[in-house]
């Protein structure tokens, strides 16, 4: 792993790094009275990205499609920046947002966490030891909640946990080490969007007439 194989995803990273959301944005979506409000509030800041091409007036479910499907075409975006050889270990850490789905409708959480983890850790490249020792265990830090419900143990709170993978990101720029940390922090994001729209979308308010 040399710095030359990530001179260009850390250049694209820096530039995502500025548009990320600050806490006005997020105040900005915590005070909408409902999902199309969010949506409609959400458009033009740091988030909008995630909402492109979503109706304003989308249920739950029509959400959670579009914001899957965003993750998808962001993961495959960071990809494109990478050598091939990190593509099928980077695409597999995409998938790990999708486990809390499986988790939710009643799969053993552990036994979850286990397959995908021996998944990644064959999917690594022969140069990926600095990855390995910086994100041993990747899901007690991209889904602290689900990693706790499946080992019994209190995990970091997601503030915590993006205060240590910018660490991360600040401690290895320009390795495989601040690309996953990037994308960690991306799903982060795009968990707490998720929830905020999907909650006021199943739990709005009547209109007044």
């Amino acid at each position: 792993m040399t710095l030359a194989d990530f001179a260009y995803a850390q250049a694209r990273l820096q530039a995502q790094h500025g548009r990320r959301p600050d806490d006005a944005a997020w105040q900005l979506l915590a005070a909408s009275r409902s999902a199309a409000e969010a949506i409609a509030q959400a458009r033009g800041g740091p988030l909008g990205d995630w909402l492109q091409g979503l109706d304003e007036r989308a249920d739950a479910q029509a959400i959670e499609r579009h914001l899957q499907w965003r993750w998808q075409q962001r993961v495959e975006a960071v990809a494109r920046w990478l050598p091939a050889r990190w593509h099928a270990a980077l695409r597999q850490f995409g998938r790990l947002p999708l486990l809390a789905v499986a988790a939710g409708a009643g799969d053993d959480a552990g036994a979850v966490l286990a397959a995908w983890q021996a998944d990644w850790q064959r999917a690594l490249p022969a140069d990926a030891r600095p990855l390995r020792q910086a994100l041993p265990l990747p899901a007690q830090w991209l889904l602290p909640r689900l990693a706790g419900r499946a080992d019994g143990r209190a995990e970091a709170t997601t503030a915590a946990t993006q205060q240590r993978l910018q660490r991360l990101a600040r401690r290895h720029p320009g390795s495989a080490v601040a690309v996953f940390a990037h994308l960690a922090l991306q799903a982060l994001a795009l968990e707490r969007l998720r929830g905020d729209l999907v909650v006021r979308a199943l739990f709005a308010a009547p209109e007044l007439p």
